[in-house]
């Protein structure tokens, strides 16, 4: 009832254009169509040696980076019925995936978790993923905080990220299938040193999908 009621004093509108939809967090059609852009993202040599694969659902650009702000900085929830939406939209990356799998969120550290009061990587994929029986458990720990990454270069962040993460104590992932989840995928660093990580615990195959990427 109190669903029923918000939408009628307040309509669920698409956050990109603010046409009217049906339900809140929807995109309209048009904008859905050209936010949605479920791809493969291009490795590096550096990315290939770790990552047997990275999926990106949409552009960082637009609706898509002013909802993934307003989660992450703003610690807006609100935001995240539109992101679960471009998770459907886009659903047809898991058939490229194996299975069984595992899905970590790529993990903060401590305190940073303590501050936002959630992992964004977790809030947005492990729903989703649930509904299609991929379990998602937290196989990897910071061991560090590590200094704001977004104004540094490649070689900066890789330098910065190195050693940065560790496997979960009491953890066995010796020939199992991971799944990485995050938020963005700017250089990729990240992703790659969560994955040699893994790697050299004996982890098997390592995928990834990011919510968003600038990389096509």
């Amino acid at each position: 009832m109190f669903s029923i009621f918000l939408n009628f004093i307040f309509p669920p509108r698409c956050p990109n254009c603010s046409a009217y939809v049906e339900r809140r967090g929807d995109f309209c059609a048009p904008c859905l169509r050209r936010l949605s852009t479920p791809h493969a993202l291009v490795r590096t040599a550096e990315m290939m040696a770790d990552l047997d694969g990275i999926w990106a659902f949409a552009r960082y650009r637009a609706a898509v980076r002013d909802l993934l702000r307003a989660l992450k900085y703003q610690k807006k929830r609100a935001a995240l019925p539109a992101l679960h939406t471009l998770l459907v939209a886009g659903e047809k990356v898991l058939h490229d995936l194996p299975r069984p799998l595992v899905a970590v969120p790529v993990p903060l550290a401590p305190e940073r978790r303590k501050t936002r009061g959630f992992n964004q990587a977790e809030e947005i994929f492990a729903p989703w993923l649930r509904t299609h029986e991929i379990p998602v458990a937290p196989l990897l720990v910071r061991t560090r905080e590590t200094a704001p990454l977004y104004e540094h270069t490649r070689e900066e962040r890789r330098r910065e990220l190195r050693g940065a993460f560790a496997v979960s104590d009491g953890t066995d992932v010796t020939g199992a299938d991971i799944l990485l989840v995050d938020d963005i995928m700017t250089t990729g660093a990240t992703l790659v040193e969560c994955a040699r990580t893994l790697k050299h615990a004996g982890a098997g195959r390592i995928y990834a999908f990011v919510l968003a990427s600038e990389h096509m």
